[in-house]
């Protein structure tokens, strides 16, 4: 969407809060956002892959000012796909000067063959953590970026905290901004901690967005580790991918079974008392591919793209950078040898 002189990217609302200077940046409808659990209400308004873009052709720098609320966010600055610098921001203002890291640098004479995604002279401010608020851009000559300065296609990522990014040392090493980057993809980042119920709003608001080409649907430890049985996990993520699934029928739409976790160790999360089986979910989620009838809805379990329990962080759930890049090495890989993105190359969106 755009705001003033900028593009806001995976912002589906900017909402001004009382008592709260700006425009909270928000990544999901409020008309939708009500209508979900209350974790997911509370993740989507924390950021995970908003990002605010822009060309500056000005002479002088663009000042962007940002606060973030409930806690502390970082604030990574890149130029096209070169990262530049990197912020802390909380209640107090502050204000990022967008400026090319060296004197006299021009990054657009980078040839435009040699390029991957986006124009090296887009300016992308990537907040991560809390919930964002964007007060105010300054400088002269800004403009959002063109089509063509940016990726063709784009990639919606659904799930859990794994695809929100938890656990990743920056947003770059989340394994779905890997798979995109190998695939020369934009990201939206629909990642939900501790939320991803696999709602009904939640499945229709992705199935009517046309701001994407592929999509994947991580489903859902968070469910097991809630105490959702098997059969009603079946019901809510079968209306899911259905749904996102067969309202797109020309965009491949992966449902990403169980990552390897403590669950599959025999172990129980402190305080829960799961109702199934890692191994239940999977198959349940690999049946509902298998009966869909449906082309374009695909399979992956889990366990192919993170192959190893050295990939996840100290609690057995999160995986770690290297659990990070591995999966999103083997999400491009099959993307690719799947050739899903081959149909798409040169297509409007419907």
């Amino acid at each position: 969407m755009r705001w003033g002189q900028v593009e806001l990217h995976n912002v589906e609302e900017s909402l001004e809060l009382p008592g709260k200077p700006g425009v909270l940046l928000q990544r999901l409808p409020e008309s939708v956002r009500v209508q979900l659990n209350e974790g997911a209400r509370n993740a989507t308004r924390r950021a995970a892959g908003v990002e605010i873009r822009f060309v500056n052709e000005g002479d002088g720098a663009a000042v962007v000012s940002l606060a973030s609320y409930q806690f502390p966010s970082k604030v990574y600055v890149y130029a096209g796909s070169h990262y530049v610098a990197e912020y802390q921001v909380g209640e107090e203002p502050v204000e990022i000067e967008a400026v090319y890291p060296s004197p006299g640098f021009t990054p657009w004479v980078i040839p435009e063959q040699s390029r991957e995604g986006f124009a090296p002279k887009v300016w992308r401010l990537i907040p991560h953590g809390g919930e964002v608020h964007l007060l105010d851009v300054r400088g002269d000559g800004i403009r959002p970026p063109h089509q063509g300065e940016t990726p063709e296609l784009t990639y919606l990522a659904y799930g859990t905290s794994i695809t929100y990014g938890a656990s990743a040392l920056t947003p770059d090493l989340s394994y779905i901004r890997q798979a995109a980057g190998r695939l020369g993809l934009d990201v939206l980042n629909l990642g939900m901690p501790g939320a991803a119920h696999c709602e009904a709003a939640l499945a229709d608001h992705i199935a009517g967005r046309k701001d994407w080409d592929i999509a994947s649907l991580c489903m859902s430890i968070n469910m097991l580790n809630q105490s959702v049985p098997a059969d009603e996990f079946r019901e809510k993520a079968s209306y899911m991918a259905m749904t996102v699934a067969s309202r797109n029928p020309g965009k491949p739409v992966v449902c990403i079974s169980l990552f390897p976790s403590f669950a599959d160790l025999g172990h129980v999360w402190p305080g829960r008392n799961p109702q199934a089986t890692p191994d239940e979910y999977r198959e349940v989620l690999r049946s509902i591919v298998a009966g869909s009838g449906l082309s374009n809805l695909h399979y992956v379990d889990g366990r192919a793209l993170l192959t190893s329990y050295s990939g996840l962080s100290h609690d057995l759930l999160h995986p770690g950078n290297n659990g990070m890049i591995e999966i999103g090495e083997r999400l491009a890989d099959y993307i690719r040898q799947q050739g899903l993105l081959e149909q798409l190359k040169g297509q409007g969106r419907g």
